[in-house]
């Protein structure tokens, strides 16, 4: 496999293998901001690697062959890059397959919210608090665990009230683009995690009020925030719809509803790109 990849790197071609299978690429265009699905459709693979910019993203097996999830984040530029591929057959022949991806800019709304002051700018004495739960958060969605997503569904069933990406202003101050999907959910519906994974954080966070945070492995970490009940533990399995709270108004919140981030790779993606991806 080292040596695979110092070939591949160093740009020497490898000999084209005769086996049944082809590398495609679900759609040739996203959104920044959105994720791209590369599929090996075919016999099973021994090893399988995607490069998009800097990043080696790896294929793992699913239905008919396996995959790849490549996220784009919000500050890719748009225009065409390459997708170079390396994979490996059972009998260890090895090929390289050349895909190229579009990333098109989508524009994305603003709104203007008005919060209280102090979850605006916060008091002194919340200052270490924050930032030793942001330290937390980001060495929790740097894991890269084994796959353990299968299928994919929604959270909650309401309909979306603020979009991933949108640009705030918070009391006239502008902020960091919505790194997440919120759904118009009432005070206690039941929330379900997206995929099977285990659970990597529950607690109460300064931001996100009531928090659960499950690994889905291959880097995909999905977060559920300002929950007003959690129903599981740090360490729990679940599968793919299984209950792990019920909506609320925890942390800086104006009102019940589910606020769901989606991280790949460490990039902050759509949530509702990546259901898509995988509907029915």
């Amino acid at each position: 496999m080292i040596r695979l990849l110092l070939i591949w790197i160093t740009g020497i071609s490898l000999a084209s293998p005769v086996w049944a299978g082809e590398l495609r690429l679900h759609s040739q265009e996203v959104y920044n901001g959105e994720v791209a699905l590369v599929r090996w459709l075919g016999e099973p693979l021994s090893f399988g690697v995607v490069r998009f910019r800097d990043k080696s993203i790896y294929l793992y097996p699913a239905e008919g062959g396996a995959v790849a999830l490549i996220p784009v984040g919000l500050n890719v530029a748009p225009g065409n890059y390459p997708l170079p591929a390396a994979l490996v057959d059972r009998q260890g022949t090895t090929t390289e397959v050349q895909l190229a991806l579009t990333v098109v800019h989508k524009v994305r709304p603003e709104e203007s919210l008005t919060l209280p002051e102090r979850m605006v700018t916060p008091k002194a004495e919340d200052t270490a608090r924050i930032a030793r739960e942001a330290a937390l958060l980001e060495q929790t969605f740097a894991l890269c665990s084994p796959q353990l997503w299968e299928r994919f569904q929604r959270p909650v069933d309401d309909p979306v009230n603020s979009v991933f990406g949108k640009r705030r202003l918070l009391n006239g101050k502008p902020k960091s683009p919505h790194s997440g999907t919120d759904f118009r959910s009432p005070q206690g519906t039941p929330v379900r995690s997206i995929s099977s994974g285990r659970v990597v954080l529950a607690g109460d966070f300064f931001y996100t009020g009531l928090t659960v945070v499950i690994d889905h492995g291959e880097g995909l970490i999905s977060l559920y925030a300002h929950l007003s009940q959690i129903l599981v533990k740090e360490g729990a399995t679940l599968n793919s719809g299984d209950l792990l709270g019920h909506v609320g108004s925890t942390g800086r919140s104006t009102g019940a509803h589910l606020h769901l981030t989606v991280r790949l790779l460490g990039e902050r993606v759509d949530p509702m790109a990546l259901l898509a991806l995988f509907a029915p």
